[in-house]
Order: structure tokens, then C-alpha cells, then sequence
């Protein structure tokens, strides 16, 4: 049975045997020797002839098409790019252990084969019957002829135009056992997926089955893959039909209605349902292997077992036996295969700000473990200062981050790193520094505040500073503190940690380490909050504002101005009522216009200029930076007319080494050591410096005159009040 329509622009199809077809419109010869002649041809609603396919959709009327999924395949058509003498053809027909019924010549001359089938086959939907066409190939030797074209045979969906050119071989149908074999074949290494998909421990079901239908007589064991008859269909009397699945039956009985049966389909739907609520599931619903460890819910959260402990659940809290049943395996066993088989993941690790469970990284199945949750907002509008709901709060960050621009640009930061806290969208942003004199809150507002409102905080210096590599309880909560007591007086520590900083801001992708687990790559979108004092040996923390770190760091620098704080106790009181007022206010404010705007961070990251002169004035540049400043005063002092000094790092060197004053200070100067401190100090944009390229490819230095022209002081700006904005 062949089904076919007039035309690719028609949906509708009609039954008919293609070589009976006779056309009623002239096919010229430019329809036959042009290719895009022949595809207006064939997309033309007027046209009038036969596209055919040997699949029969579910609704036979339409055509067989991922919308309207294909039911049975009644012949297979190979049709091949090239034209081949039919010598040629008949000599590979020959050669064929199952012979087409039919040759046929396209419109372009090519060749076509066509295999009618002794009894249509019942493959149910799309991927099964692209998976039953794909196998085709090699068992009808197609590969015989050249140029078979592979997408045109395996795509149920494909019509061919009738040629009008066919001749009989003579060979007739395949026949039924060979049909049949090759059609088993492909029931027993197809992985069936039905909706709603369940695995039943086939104990249960064989037990099931029986009681259901009395006069089941199945041979042997009943489990995956093993052949036995239809025994539910009624009419079915076949005693090899249907192959065990998984998660049900195939079958090819003739009297069936689709291919897979599903146990629900087989047994019921109340059946299923109450073995969801069984042991079996309980033991398997939301427990993970990855390739060491099993991870399942413990008290909200996730936990990591090992194989005695997964024994001890099993059958303590699911109430299983290890006690093989008559299939060998006991249903421990078959809920661990289970587990193996179905609920393998890459790893578990926490991605900050997602929900937990299941999900997809890098192509990988990965069980999110991230449980923090952040704070919730109180509801209704809400107003700041000492007439709303947290007047001790508006009022103490008001006296910390004076001038009020520091206090927008940490509301701004705050709002955007809580929204996605709250919202669970996970959004990189820049690490906050915190400057200012003991006892001004800077640490309440870095862990209390911040770190509690999104979810919790922990001190990273173990693995910021000290190198550990072990992150497990560190990717658990979102926000990562640093005091300043920790690498300032190491020159290489300092640059560890900026590069730490760097790192975490810009590359969001983290190794979660945990002992004894399965390291794996993670997610990690919290953010680091460094508080430090205002001397200059605890501001080195904060490393070089460079053009590659300043984008990534939002520094703040804390009044001097003392707030009363109530007793410790008291201001916890204090906080835990007000916070929720406050933060429904900071998710509801509009942040004002003169925050700049940033597609990656939010917004442009801000620096306080004092803390950032600070940056410059520890880094390890600094020094020569002092030296270079003064050669080069010297050097324009002398050359008022020069528009700029060039020369390479050595030229500069010999041009320091020209004062005789600077003699001592230079024997600590190695070659290789200034052109770093250039470099870096290029970076820093302090003053124009650019390089070109010399004689023999050498790197010029450019300093210019213009940077040493005293500047012009400028008017100070009048005091901005909060109520300018909130």
C-alpha cells in the first residue's frame, strides 16, 4: 500500500500503487533536466501529480510527518543520486540476498529501488520508525549501488516523485520470516521511551501479569529482552510476539494496535500508581550515583552515602530484601541497577542561585546541590529614613557611606546581587571592598547584612589566601568574606589574591573538591566581600587598580563618623525586624541615573578616589613609579620642547642611571623588573604612557610632556543630601 499527494504544497494523501499511476500533465524535458525547474514543479499547488511514500501516517488521510507520526511501514524506497546503466542495476539486484519488487527511473533519470512487504509493519511513532529505516540499510545491502541518498531514506516524513518509469523484478514481496526476524532485531536494540516513563523490578510485574491474565504462559525468565507471546492481546496467538522492555512490552502481533505497550497500558494505570508509592521508588525517586557516591535529600538538604550506607537505607527506610529473587537479583540490587542505569549524574556539586536538583552543564547531567535560600522581603511600599519600617538601618548606613554617592552605588550593587539571590538567576558581579576605621560597621554590613540576606556567608581566606583546594564549603553559600589581616605583608600572597579576585568575578566556572567525592566542575556566582582598616598595610589587600581588576571591584570607603550602636544583642533585635522592611524597599528602588549602567555587572563599578589613590600608592610599582616620575620632571625640565621621551625599557634605565643621586636605588632595579613595573604601570592609566614597535621589533615606551603640566584645581562640588534620592 502506497499513499501519495499531487503535490508538496498539499497535505492531504490518497492510496494508490505509483506504478499504476498515469500522468495528466506534460512532463517537459526542462522539468526533467533542470533541478530547479523540477523543485517549482513540485512545490506548485497547481501541479497535478504523484509524490508517494510507502508510510502510513496515524491519521492515513495526511501525510506521515513528525505532527501526524508515522503508524506502519508498508515498503521501503531507496533512491539513489547518479544514473546508473540498468545493467548495472540488475547486476547489484542480483547480488541482493532480499531483492527490490521494483526498479523505477526518477524524472532526472536516476535510479530507484523499491521493496514491498509481505505484511506492513508496526512501528507506532517518528523515532521508531526512523530507527527501524536506519537499520534497513544494512540489511537490504543498499550500499550496493552508489550514491543512495541516506536522508531521503531514513526520514519517514519524505515523499519522491513518481518517475513514471517503473519495470517489476520479477522478486515480489519480502517474505514474512525475513520480515518478521529483521523487524525483531530492531524491537530488541531500541531503547522505547514512553511518557511518563516507569521501571517496574520485574518481579513485580511478572506477579502482576499473571494474576491479571491467568492463562499467561511465559517461557523462561521474565525479563529485558526476552521473546514471548502477546499474551494480553487477545487475538494474539503467537507465541513469540513481543520482547520485554524496561519500561514495557513491543510486539508485533498483527492484531495489535501500536508497537510498545507500556505497563500502565498493560496493567493499568492503578497499578503504576501504587507502585510509585512503593519501596522501590522511594529508593530510587531523587537518589544519585556519580561513578563513587549516591546523593539523595537529607533534612532539605543534599548528602553524599557510600555503598554500606545505601545498604542501610535501602533496607531500613525503603524496608527492601537482599535476597535474590528467581530472575538472581535482589531488589536492593535491581534499585541500585536502577539508580546506576537512570540516575547517574557527572557530579553533584552547588550552582549558586539555581534551584536544586537535576540539570544540564556543559553538555553533562550535574545534580545541583545549592540549598541557600535568600532572605524574603516584607510586602507593601516601604520608606527610608526615620518615618519608614527600618529607621535604624536607613540611619546607619546613611552615616557610613558618606558622601550619599557611595550610598547609591552600594544600593545599586546590593539590589542587583539580591535580586538574583532572590529570583534565583544567577548573575556575576563585582567584589566588594569595605575601608574604614574599627568599630563603624563594616563587618556588620559585609556578613550580617549582605552575607545573611543572600543566602549565608563564610570566611574564604583558607582558600583565597592559603591556597586550599578544597571548595566544597565554600560553593555551598554565596557570599565569600575576607578579612585584611591576612596577606599584607607578603608581596606574593597580595598577588595571589588579586589574581583570586580577578578570577572569581570574571570566570564564574569552579572545581568543587570535596574529600572523598568526585571533584567536578561547577558554578559559583556569589560574590567576595573584603572589609579593611584605612592604613595603608591593610589597604594593600586591595591590590592595583589596573584596567583589568577596576571593572571588577567596587570600593567603598566607610565615614569616619561614629554611630551609636545599641548593645549587641539589641541591634541583632534591631536588624532581624528590620531587614525584611528594608528589603522590600531595596528590590523596589529605582537606582538614579548618574550609576552608570553594565550589561555584564549590572552596574559600572566605582572605586572611592581617596582608597583608589591608595591602590596605586601600595602596589609594587609604586616605587618606580616615584623614580620614573622624577627622571622624567628632570628630563622635561631640561626639554620644554620635547613632546615626549621614547625609548626602550634599557634606554630608560641608562636615563635613570644618568642622575648620579639615583645610583643607590637603582642597584635594586633589574632589567627585566622594569619593563614588568611598566607594564603595570601602563595598566594603572595613571598618566599617558603608550609602546610602539622599534628597529629589530624592540617595544618603545612613550611618555609624554603633557603629563606634567600642574593640573588646574577644579570648584568643589556642592553636598548632595539622601533626599536627593530615596
Amino acid at each position: 500500500m502506497f499513499f501519495y499527494t499531487q503535490n508538496l504544497a498539499t497535505q492531504n494523501v490518497q492510496i494508490g500503487n505509483p506504478w499504476e499511476f498515469q500522468p495528466t500533465e506534460k512532463l517537459t524535458a526542462r522539468i526533467r533536466g533542470d533541478k530547479e525547474d523540477r523543485q517549482a514543479f513540485y512545490q506548485n499547488p497547481e501541479t497535478k501529480h504523484c509524490f508517494y511514500s510507502g508510510i502510513e501516517g496515524l491519521n492515513p488521510a495526511l501525510r506521515p510527518g513528525k505532527e501526524n507520526e508515522p503508524h506502519k511501514i508498508h515498503a521501503f524506497a531507496a533512491d539513489y543520486d547518479v544514473k546508473v546503466p540498468d545493467e548495472t542495476v540488475d547486476a547489484a539486484v542480483k547480488s541482493m540476498r532480499i531483492k527490490p519488487s521494483w526498479v523505477e527511473r526518477s524524472l532526472g533519470g536516476n535510479v530507484r529501488l523499491v521493496w514491498l512487504l509481505a505484511q506492513p509493519l508496526l512501528v507506532g511513532d517518528y523515532a521508531f520508525c526512523a530507527y527501524v529505516l536506519e537499520q534497513a540499510k544494512k540489511w537490504l545491502h543498499l550500499d550496493l549501488l552508489p550514491a543512495l541518498d541516506e536522508p531521503a531514506f531514513t526520514n519517514p516524513s519524505r515523499l519522491l516523485c513518481n518517475g513514471c518509469a517503473w519495470r517489476a523484478t520479477g522478486a515480489g514481496e519480502i517474505p514474512l520470516p525475513e520480515l518478521q526476524s529483521f523487524f525483531f532485531d530492531c524491537g530488541k536494540s531500541y531503547r522505547f521511551k514512553a511518557a511518563n516513563e516507569v521501571d517496574i523490578p520485574f518481579d513485580l510485574v511478572e506477579k502482576a501479569c499473571r494474576e491479571k491474565f491467568p492463562k499467561m504462559d511465559w517461557p523462561g525468565i521474565f525479563e529485558p529482552e526476552a521473546q514471548g507471546p502477546s499474551f494480553w492481546i487477545p487475538e494474539s496467538t503467537s507465541p513469540a510476539s513481543a520482547i520485554i522492555k524496561q519500561t514495557g512490552i513491543v510486539t508485533f502481533s498483527a492484531h495489535a494496535t501500536k508497537t510498545f505497550y507500556t505497563w500502565a497500558d498493560i496493567l493499568g494505570a492503578e497499578f503504576v500508581r501504587e507502585f510509585s508509592q512503593s519501596s522501590v521508588t522511594k529508593a530510587t525517586a531523587g537518589v544519585y550515583w556519580d561513578g563513587t557516591r549516591f546523593h539523595r535529600q537529607i533534612n532539605g538538604g543534599y548528602c553524599s552515602f557510600g555503598q554500606e550506607e545505601a545498604s542501610i537505607f535501602f533496607k531500613v527506610d525503603c524496608g527492601m530484601s537482599s535476597k535474590p529473587t528467581k530472575g538472581g537479583a535482589s531488589p536492593i540490587d535491581t534499585a541500585k541497577a536502577h539508580i546506576f542505569s537512570n540516575n547517574r549524574v557527572k557530579g553533584a556539586v552547588p550552582f549558586t542561585f539555581r534551584p536544586s536538583g537535576l540539570i544540564t552543564f556543559n553538555g553533562d547531567r550535574v545534580l545541583n546541590t545549592y540549598m541557600a535560600k535568600a532572605m524574603q522581603p516584607a510586602v507593601g511600599t516601604q520608606k527610608w529614613g526615620p518615618h519608614g519600617n527600618f529607621p535604624t538601618l536607613s540611619a546607619f548606613l546613611e552615616n557610613l557611606f558618606d558622601p550619599v554617592e557611595q550610598l547609591m552605588r552600594f544600593l545599586a550593587w546590593y539590589q542587583y546581587y539580591y535580586r538574583s539571590a532572590l529570583n534565583q538567576v544567577p548573575l556575576p558581579g563585582q567584589n566588594l571592598f569595605l575601608a574604614g576605621l574599627a568599630g563603624s560597621g563594616k563587618t556588620l554590613v559585609n556578613r550580617r547584612i549582605v552575607g545573611t540576606t543572600v543566602g549565608g556567608f563564610v570566611d574564604a581566606s583558607d582558600h583565597l589566601v592559603n591556597g586550599s583546594t578544597f571548595t566544597s564549603h565554600l560553593m555551598h553559600v554565596p557570599h565569600w568574606c575576607l578579612d585584611d589581616d591576612t596577606p599584607s605583608n607578603s608581596p606574593a600572597a597580595q598577588t595571589k589574591l588579586q589574581a583570586m579576585f580577578k578570577k572569581t568575578a570574571a570566570n564564574q566556572q569552579m572545581l568543587y573538591n570535596k574529600k572523598f567525592e568526585q571533584a567536578t566542575m561547577g558554578e559559583w556566582m556569589g560574590r567576595i566581600g573584603c572589609t579593611t582598616n584605612l592604613d595603608f598595610v591593610s589597604t594593600r589587600i586591595m591590590g592595583t587598580m589596573d584596567d583589568s581588576s577596576a571593572d571588577k571591584t567596587l570600593m567603598l570607603r566607610c565615614s569616619a563618623k561614629k554611630f551609636a550602636f545599641p548593645h549587641r544583642l539589641e541591634m541583632d533585635r534591631i536588624l532581624t525586624a528590620e531587614i525584611p522592611f528594608f528589603l522590600r524597599y531595596l528590590d523596589d528602588l529605582i537606582v538614579p541615573d548618574f550609576v552608570e549602567r553594565d550589561a555584564r555587572y549590572g552596574y559600572v563599578a566605582y572605586q572611592e578616589p581617596l582608597l583608589l589613590e591608595r591602590t596605586h600608592q601600595t602596589s609594587h610599582a609604586a616605587p618606580f613609579r616615584e623614580l620614573l616620575i622624577e627622571t622624567l620632571h628632570e628630563y622635561f625640565a631640561a626639554s620644554k620642547e620635547s613632546p615626549h621621551w621614547k625609548g626602550t625599557s634599557s634606554q630608560l634605565m641608562k636615563l635613570m642611571n644618568g642622575n648620579p643621586l639615583n645610583e643607590g636605588v637603582m642597584k635594586s632595579y633589574k632589567l627585566d623588573n622594569i619593563a614588568r613595573y611598566l607594564e603595570q604601570i601602563q595598566r594603572e592609566g595613571l598618566f599617558k604612557c603608550t609602546t610602539e614597535t622599534g628597529s629589530m621589533k624592540t617595544r618603545i615606551w612613550v611618555f609624554y610632556n603633557e603629563n606634567y603640566v600642574e593640573p588646574v584645581a577644579q570648584p568643589e562640588q556642592a553636598p548632595t543630601t539622601v533626599e536627593n534620592f530615596v
